[in-house]
């Protein structure tokens, strides 16, 4: 079996982007969307790469049909992140051994970043693998996705509500995580201030 045979991705991609005021995962980089972009992102570290629609899921569906992914629709997708995570999972395959949970607006996330989280769960496959932003001493670290859940994790997955998403088994099994720094995970585009330094940084680099 390959490295990547029994490991999945799940890239979030539901949610309306009322902050922003339009849709974020169909924002152009490069003359690709942004789903587009984190979709393949995550098929250089797993084939096995499902992606959760809500809001508009037809006209997003169109922008990734050309992609060799399982798409997944979910219907509760105003009721928050919590039922897109449960979705996802109760999409998987029952051979999966563990899922990398992705948000679709970590535009800064490398396919290394992404592989060396899955690295760190094969050294530690009992461990929920989350991404680190070390911040000073004087305050507690941010931890959250990209976060690897093994498969003993998925039934409590499934059974999550709320707009929190999986905050609550975090803190639950806290003794149980494996903090990775990754300060790229914690830049999104949820503002408009955001997409414009998101623009900006990705001209630069251009």
């Amino acid at each position: 079996m390959s490295a990547s045979g029994n490991f999945a991705i799940i890239v979030l991609a539901a949610g309306q982007s009322s902050r922003l005021g339009k849709m974020k995962q169909l924002l152009p980089i490069n003359g690709k969307s942004l789903i587009e972009v984190q979709l393949a992102l995550a098929l250089k570290v797993t084939k096995n790469v499902y992606c959760v629609l809500g809001y508009q899921a037809e006209q997003v569906a169109s922008r990734i049909v050309h992609l060799p992914i399982t798409t997944i629709i979910n219907s509760d997708w105003a009721g928050g992140m919590a039922s897109s995570i449960a979705t996802g999972i109760q999409a998987l395959t029952p051979d999966i051994e563990a899922v990398m949970i992705v948000l679709v607006d970590q535009w800064q996330l490398t396919a290394n970043d992404l592989i060396h989280h899955r690295d760190h769960w094969q050294s530690h496959k009992d461990a929920i693998i989350v991404a680190q932003d070390k911040v000073s001493a004087e305050l507690k670290d941010k931890i959250g996705p990209p976060v690897i859940f093994p498969h003993n994790y998925f039934t409590e997955l499934t059974l999550l509500t709320g707009k929190q998403g999986a905050k609550p088994l975090l803190v639950k099994y806290r003794n149980a995580l494996l903090k990775i720094p990754l300060v790229s995970a914690f830049i999104d585009v949820d503002t408009p201030e955001q997409l414009i330094a998101m623009n900006e940084t990705l001209n630069y680099k251009s």
